[in-house]
């Protein structure tokens, strides 16, 4: 994937809004259409680009009853990394093999702890190096910053399979079109790096505090609730009972 490519599919609003829907989980075209307040037809067209670059794919699921229908997911996990200085500008793209065919192409723990000696040795070597050949400067440098780069591929591999993990966990906990909300609320609570907080999660699933409540206790019920999660049970039932007075 080049810049180009990159800076054209995320500069729309629309594909932007999908690629961040169903990477929480696939979805069929009438529930993107009923969670983006899109037409179907509108949001055909996105699709069809995004899957014609490979960034998603549309697969048959059976029906229980009826025809088979289309669902949409993420067809590769992607980082990007931009830098935009005075003095450059660069765009940098790779894919994270993640999955038990992948773990091979993994580098194994012993492998991280060496890579770490070495990243540590070329760290102080860089910043030692006050000599005013600056190419050979530059060179130490993208040497430690590729090292490094080794490393956090290594751990965001991991880090995305246990988010597989547990995005499955969910799914299979709050399974149907019913717990539709609950699973949204789920990945914003676990994906979320922000302290959590009522209005942040109002900002990213739209519902009123009484429903909200209301799905808390579901995934309370269901295990699913950090403890981050358990203290907005709390109090949002203070705040609901404070109105109702």
């Amino acid at each position: 994937m080049d810049e180009q490519e990159f800076f054209e599919l995320v500069s729309n609003d629309t594909r932007r809004n999908i690629l961040r829907s169903i990477a929480r989980e696939p979805k069929y075209l009438f529930q993107l259409s009923q969670e983006l307040n899109k037409s179907q037809q509108s949001l055909q067209r996105h699709l069809q680009c995004l899957m014609e670059k490979g960034w998603i794919v549309r697969e048959a699921v059976e029906g229980p009853f009826g025809p088979s229908r289309k669902i949409y997911r993420i067809a590769k996990n992607l980082s990007v990394r931009i830098t935009l200085s005075q003095h450059s500008f660069e765009f940098d793209a790779f894919e994270i093999l993640v999955g038990e065919s992948d773990v091979k192409q993994s580098p194994p723990l012993d492998h991280v702890e060496s890579l770490s000696r070495d990243l540590s040795i070329n760290v102080l070597e860089a910043l030692k190096t006050k000599d005013f050949d600056f190419a050979q400067q530059i060179k130490r440098i993208d040497t430690v910053l590729d090292q490094l780069g080794s490393i956090e591929t290594f751990f965001l591999s991991r880090k995305l399979s246990i988010t597989g993990e547990l995005n499955e966990t969910i799914s299979m906990k709050l399974e149907g079109d019913a717990h539709r909300k609950d699973r949204e609320l789920a990945y914003t609570i676990f994906s979320s790096s922000a302290p959590i907080s009522i209005d942040l999660i109002q900002k990213e699933i739209s519902t009123k505090r009484s429903e909200l409540l209301e799905s808390l206790r579901i995934l309370h019920e269901k295990n699913l609730l950090p403890e981050k999660g358990i203290q907005l049970i709390d109090k949002l039932e203070s705040t609901l009972s404070a109105k109702s007075k």
